[in-house]
């Protein structure tokens, strides 16, 4: 096997996640062939092995060369990576905070005999902590790593690849600091921009939701203890948990198809300011279209049956409080829940003005 083949083939190895990267390949073999037989015209000899040697010298190796037919040598890239961090932090925070209270609401519960009982419990906390850390972790991951793929290579800020061809070269900081104006400085934000953290954390978001009405039901529970302690969600966490009562009845999941459009609506809308980190008519368009369904689903449950699933019935039968204190509870969450989902319908109307309000002042300019 000749030297440039060789080479293509190293070149190749480390092409396997890239799009195309067969094609590549021929590209790459095509090129150099060309290049020796012009080097052997001029050198006026045959295109021997020393040539082919001296070519690929100058040509780099297959590392450099792979590096500039990948336009994403990384996982998570310099643009995305510091509001990747601020979401792990929040994550992480937020899951440790729940591990941490479903730890000590156990001992409370259920006083450990022993000092070795309780270092069992904390120790038992504790791993259920770092399994909830690798899995939070994970999942942002994940979403940074397909959020990264699917956004413009063109429009990263800085250390940013700009495509040549079929190559890609990296635009270093000093070349940027070149074509930088300290007078944008002067520059009011535009109406229309989109800070990156609000669309990737409204993604993040939406995919949780997503993910536990479709998938972690249980979570979404009144539990209780005999004792006459109550938890939200967190009761299979809980070893002294008796029973549990579903926060939303089957009138509810009725239109969890309806609501999963939405959902998948909005992670759509999102993913596009992303890309363009700008409001326009398209993304008006879609979050004024998203609300209006939005509000059709709250006036359906507002017109249907009793969405909870916290009755008097359910709570009566938890033996943890009579009739009567049950029936009191279950009419207030009857009173209340039309006035939550009146004022859902109220925000969504303010969402819709607001997204008609960036269609009108999209072409406006920025002050400066």
């Amino acid at each position: 096997m000749r030297l440039i083949d060789r080479y293509v083939n190293e070149v190749g190895k480390r092409l396997v996640l890239v799009k195309g990267h067969a094609d590549i390949e021929k590209e790459l073999h095509s090129t150099l062939e060309d290049m020796l037989e012009d080097r052997a015209q001029k050198a006026g000899r045959p295109a021997d092995e020393a040539l082919e040697i001296e070519l690929l010298k100058e040509y780099g190796t297959p590392d450099k060369v792979a590096q500039t037919y990948n336009p994403h040598p990384y996982l998570i890239g310099p643009r995305m990576f510091p509001v990747f961090v601020l979401l792990v932090k929040i994550v992480l925070a937020a899951i440790a905070l729940g591990f941490v209270i479903a730890t000590t609401m156990q001992i409370i519960t259920h006083p450990p005999a022993t000092i070795m009982e309780l270092l069992k419990l904390i120790g038992q906390g504790l791993l259920n902590m770092l399994s909830g850390f690798i899995a939070g972790f994970g999942n942002l991951a994940l979403i940074f790593a397909l959020l990264e793929r699917t956004t413009p290579a063109s429009e990263l800020e800085f250390g940013a690849l700009h495509k040549v061809g079929s190559k890609f070269t990296v635009l270093h900081t000093a070349d940027e600091g070149e074509r930088w104006d300290p007078q944008t400085l002067m520059k009011e934000p535009e109406p229309q921009a989109v800070k990156m953290w609000e669309p990737i954390l409204a993604i993040v978001f939406t995919l949780f939701v997503i993910v536990v009405f479709n998938f972690n039901r249980q979570w979404l529970s009144l539990d209780y203890t005999a004792q006459g302690i109550w938890f939200v969600g967190v009761g299979n966490f809980i070893s002294g948990k008796t029973g549990s009562i579903p926060l939303f009845s089957e009138a509810f999941f009725r239109w969890l198809p309806l609501m999963n459009v939405t959902w998948l609506a909005e992670i759509v809308l999102n993913g596009m300011l992303l890309r363009s980190m700008r409001w326009n008519i398209s993304t008006s368009l879609i979050s004024i279209g998203t609300k209006i369904l939005q509000i059709l689903i709250n006036l359906l449950l507002l017109s249907g049956p009793f969405i909870l699933g916290i009755t008097a019935d359910a709570l009566a039968a938890s033996k943890l409080m009579n009739m009567d204190t049950a029936q009191t509870v279950s009419t207030a969450l009857r009173t209340a829940m039309p006035i939550v989902l009146g004022l859902g319908i109220f925000g969504k109307v303010i969402d819709i003005g607001q997204a008609g309000y960036k269609m009108i002042t999209q072409d406006r300019p920025a002050k400066v």
